[in-house]
């Protein structure tokens, strides 16, 4: 039944038709409003504090991509965080997932735009097996990488013969492959595991007691690839940190000392972050007596009781780890 309020709007909206209403007013506040300016005082302000922060912050260091960057006293330092073997293992990983992609929503034959892309794979497989032999892999992982490209080649061969794939042969393939493929990721993490952990050493050899006390860390990463990331996973445990692994994705009570940056792979971004971060901690604890408080919107507490209110219910809890929910 509609309550009287409703019928009131109802009954507003009747005598107001869309067509002679005014004109919606800008949410946003416009450049001559001393607001506006008022704001970009405060901007400015902080980027300047957040400046200052990093520029006074102990040793930090930033992993991007195959590098691992420090700051320290003034230095700037570079080390490999990753080899060549890394992207060898994960190209050849690769090419079953991409398989997959193109041939598992295919229904009949084959455009003529699909048997050109997939002629073009199989030929860069056949070029991609002949450099096996001379990119210094051990024998088991040789065999490995060949196991994974002929498999590939001989599924490429079949649909470019038949002009088609049916599901049953695509998903033998996809079983097929996935022992190699997990592997590989070991194999790939392995390589990024010790070569960090050579440069990392090397550098806190370097460091006095003080500075790996205040030692810190931020990884660069995509949003996909967050939960469990290599990198940060590392610099958890180095530095003592919370240690969140396969099952975790945001420790509510996360450590100081390891972020993880997901809105660029720049260097300057990622430091800056880490700047803010610290900074962030500071205001959070002096305002609110919360130090991980700016770490989720400002608004986030409030939302969260007015739509308890509007929907009359409460947040669920988190789900235990292994556990599934849903139908």
């Amino acid at each position: 039944m509609l309550g009287l309020p409703h019928l009131r709007y109802r009954a507003r909206m009747a005598e107001s038709p869309a067509d002679s209403a005014p004109p919606s007013t800008p949410a946003a506040l416009e450049p001559a409003d001393p607001l506006f300016a008022l704001n970009t005082a405060f901007r400015e302000a902080y980027a300047a504090r957040r400046d200052a922060v990093l520029a006074n912050m102990g040793p930090v260091i930033a992993q991007i991509d195959d590098l691992l960057i420090l700051r320290r006293g003034g230095q700037r330092l570079v080390g490999p965080a990753r080899t060549r073997r890394y992207h060898e293992l994960k190209v050849v990983t690769h090419i079953p997932l991409a398989l997959h992609v193109l041939l598992s929503d295919r229904r009949g034959a084959i455009d003529a735009a699909l048997r050109g892309r997939l002629s073009d794979i199989r030929r860069l497989i056949a070029s991609a097996s002949e450099s096996l032999e001379h990119r210094g892999f051990s024998q088991e992982q040789r065999a490995r990488q060949r196991r994974i490209l002929d498999a590939s080649s001989a599924l490429l061969e079949q649909v470019l013969a038949q002009g088609s794939v049916t599901a049953e042969a695509l998903a033998a393939f996809t079983r097929a492959q996935v022992p190699d493929i997990l592997r590989n990721a070991e194999d790939a993490a392995r390589d990024q595991l010790d070569t960090m952990h050579a440069t990392v050493e090397a550098w806190k050899q370097q460091m006095t007691p003080e500075e790996l006390s205040r030692l810190r860390a931020v990884v660069a990463v995509s949003h996909t690839a967050r939960p469990g990331n290599v990198a940060v996973q590392y610099f958890s445990v180095t530095l003592g940190e919370n240690w969140e692994g396969r099952f975790d994705q945001e420790d509510l009570q996360p450590g100081k000392r390891v972020l993880a940056s997901e809105t660029s792979f720049d260097e300057a971004a990622a430091f800056a972050l880490l700047a803010t971060h610290v900074l962030d901690a500071s205001v959070g604890k002096r305002f609110f007596g919360e130090e991980i408080r700016l770490e989720r919107d400002l608004l986030a507490d409030a939302a969260e009781r007015l739509l308890a209110q509007m929907f009359h219910k409460e947040p669920e809890a988190p789900a235990e780890p292994g556990t599934q929910t849903g139908g």
